[in-house]
């Protein structure tokens, strides 16, 4: 069977048509058993039952099909018979309607025509009358102030009467109706100057003024002028509430009143007068928010509105109306002004901070004050006092910059836009460096005023460190916690790199400052002591020396109290002094003191710029001191007591400044100058051994 390509086309297919049985007969018997074959006669005679069975359930129904449609055909042929004798009735009746319809209509013919012609007349006297009745009707209506009913009454009739006017009997029916209409104009130009005239009122009268042809110029003049007045009104009210309520009531009520006002106006004006390009409005606009925002800046600077949360809740409100406003105007300024006035919000709030810091440091810089002249440097821990002033500094400062990230919140109207993250980038970075240039500069004023204002030269030292402190971690550490603060409030801003080398070079400068007025300080109060005990004593007749003047003992403790307070806050960087050095200046040949040797000697910088460490500033002072020393001793004349008496002032303040660990070949050099300069002005210059002077020393 594989050689038939369609099946329906094989001859041994039982179901196909091309069947032929006795081929199939053949094929089976060669192929089949005999059990196949009884088995497929069974088949075969199951199949050809169940389909007798199927043929002759199909016949039974197609049976009863046949009779329903049957009777069906039947019952329609009696129905068609009732239709079509009710068709014939309706045919007849609608011949005689029409019959009768032709005969009314030629009856009434004439009647419609005479009907026609009185409708006509009827309207024609109804016109009529509305003209003639015109006058007296604008005037009912212009009294009891429907104007816009007078306005409609007469461009209703205003064609009729400019095409007939020139008629004697509509003449004077014009020349009343344009007085009355002269006067309209004149009452609802009257109510737009009118400072209680409403919004609506307004667009009203304006809309009115339009439908009598008045021109758009004039009305937008007229409308601006008269809001203006109204406006000036909620100005006058707002300027009054400065002084009296805070920031959120001010801004409520500008919000509620002025602004909403100047939104009907400009509404109005746009749905009035179709003239984009007019700058009257914009200039209205500007003109009005301009006095709006300088009210808003004397609200903002006030006392009590200085306050994060008070203020921010406020510039929201203000700042959402303002945005609103701008959408109804389309001005660019009022936006710019808006985007301005946030901004110098920020900046005025970190001005008010970095005010409140330096008032506060000022303060406790006036108890510590206070502390150090009670106390003195012997009892005040100055490290204690410097660790307190700088972690008050710095938490101040911190708390200052998270006060202004308070601006970048995400429910604000501005929080999210980068202009308002960069103004408190910008102000938090104002509050750093005002605070540092204010410090620098305070310490700056001090180390001037010192001698005259009597301060401690405790509190210089302190101020001097802290400088330096914040010199080199503490600015650097509040920039990294700044830009850490602004990573958090704002993610992905980028922020500038501020320049921290000028506030660097301010507290370098101030430290410096600070240091060399506290050096010079010392030095120069031992050095009015040497000077005064130096020039008021005679040194001709001195007598016989007993041991070390009481003013050496002062200067000591003075150069000694000033190196204690050092010592608390600089590091220490001398060496250990030698006692041999100690014994063998003293025991020098006086030839060795020569102006000529002394020519070839190291020269000593007095005046120079103190540096940040324990030994400078002690050296510092000591070199202050000590050459007052030399330049009184020249200017004295000794006797060999004189000198004597000297050598033993020299010698005990050898001993005592070099246990302080100051710079023994400066300190020996200063001393020997000294003493050296009283024996060329000595009488008799003959020094005592250095054993003796030893005994006197320890023995004063």
């Amino acid at each position: 069977m594989a050689e038939y390509k369609d099946n329906s086309e094989n001859p041994l297919n039982i179901d196909g048509s091309n069947f032929n049985p006795d081929m199939y007969l053949e094929r089976l018997l060669k192929c089949a058993n005999l059990k196949q074959i009884m088995d497929k006669e069974a088949e075969i005679v199951t199949q050809s039952q169940f389909l007798q069975s199927e043929m002759q359930t199909l016949v039974y129904e197609n049976y009863n099909k046949f009779i329903s449609a049957t009777e069906t055909v039947r019952k329609m042929r009696s129905d068609f018979k009732i239709m079509q004798e009710e068709m014939n009735k309706l045919s007849e009746n609608m011949n005689k309607i029409n019959s009768f319809s032709a005969q009314i209509s030629e009856s009434l013919k004439e009647s419609g025509n005479n009907v026609s012609r009185l409708c006509g007349t009827r309207q024609l006297l109804d016109k009529l009358q509305f003209l003639f009745l015109l006058p007296s009707q604008l005037n009912k209506a212009i009294i009891e102030g429907r104007y816009a009913d007078a306005v409609h009454d007469y461009t209703h009739a205003q064609r009729v009467l400019q095409k007939y006017g020139n008629q004697p009997s509509f003449q004077s029916i014009q020349t009343e109706c344009s007085e009355i209409i002269y006067g309209l104009k004149k009452t609802l130009r009257d109510r737009l100057l009118c400072p209680d005239t409403s919004a609506s009122e307004l667009a009203e009268s304006v809309g009115l003024l339009r439908q009598l042809q008045e021109t758009d110029d004039s009305l937008q003049d007229i409308f601006l002028s008269c809001a203006e007045s109204r406006l000036d009104k909620h100005l006058q009210t707002l300027s009054v509430m400065v002084e009296k309520t805070d920031i959120l009531e001010w801004v409520e009520k500008c919000n509620s009143t002025l602004l909403a006002d100047i939104g009907i106006v400009v509404s109005c004006y746009h749905e009035m007068f179709e003239d984009k390009d007019s700058t009257n409005l914009p200039d209205f606009a500007d003109k009005i928010m301009s006095q709006v925002f300088h009210l808003f800046e004397e609200v903002m600077k006030k006392p009590e509105n200085i306050g994060t949360e008070i203020l921010i809740r406020g510039l929201d409100k203000f700042f959402r109306k303002l945005q609103a406003m701008t959408d109804i105007i389309s001005s660019d300024t009022m936006s710019n002004r808006a985007v301005d006035m946030v901004i110098q919000c920020i900046h005025q709030k970190a001005t008010v901070q970095y005010q409140s810091i330096q008032t506060q440091f000022k303060e406790s810089l006036m108890r510590v004050r206070q502390s150090l002249a009670s106390k003195g440097s012997e009892s005040a821990d100055l490290k204690d006092i410097l660790n307190s002033l700088q972690v008050y500094l710095m938490q101040k400062i911190q708390a200052s910059l998270l006060d202004l990230m308070a601006f970048l919140q995400n429910n604000l109207s501005f929080g999210l836009k980068s202009w308002c993250a960069k103004a408190v980038a910008d102000s938090c970075w104002k509050v750093i460096f005002e605070t540092m240039v204010t410090l620098s500069d305070l310490v700056k004023n001090m180390a001037c005023l010192q001698t005259s204002n009597n301060i401690p030269f405790e509190l210089l030292l302190i101020l001097a460190k802290l400088c330096l402190e914040m010199q080199e971690s503490g600015v650097t550490t509040i920039h990294t916690h700044l830009l850490k603060l602004l990573e958090e409030a704002a993610p992905g801003l980028t922020v500038e790199n501020k320049d921290t080398n000028t506030v660097m070079v301010h507290l370098s400068t101030a430290a410096q400052a600070a240091l060399d007025s506290e050096v010079v300080y010392i030095g120069q109060t031992a050095a009015q002591m040497l000077r005064v005990s130096v020039l008021a004593r005679d040194w001709l007749r001195a007598p016989e020396p007993r041991g070390p003047r009481a003013v050496c003992r002062r200067v000591v403790e003075t150069l000694a109290s000033a190196d204690s307070a050092a010592s608390q806050l600089f590091p220490t960087s001398m060496k250990p002094s030698s006692d041999s050095s100690r014994r063998t200046i003293w025991s020098r040949a006086p030839s060795s003191f020569s102006p000529i040797n002394r020519i070839f000697s190291e020269r000593i910088e007095v005046f120079s710029p103190a540096g940040a460490d324990r030994a400078a500033l002690s050296n510092g002072a000591l070199k202050v001191a000590l050459k007052a020393l030399v330049e009184c001793v020249r200017l004295r004349t000794f006797g060999r007591h004189g000198l004597q008496q000297l050598q033993v002032d020299v010698h005990f303040l050898q001993q005592r400044l070099s246990c302080m660990g100051n710079d023994e070949r400066l300190l020996n050099a200063l001393l020997e100058d000294a003493l050296s300069s009283a024996q060329l002005r000595c009488v008799d210059p003959q020094l005592m051994e250095p054993s003796i002077v030893d005994i006197i020393c320890e023995r004063g």
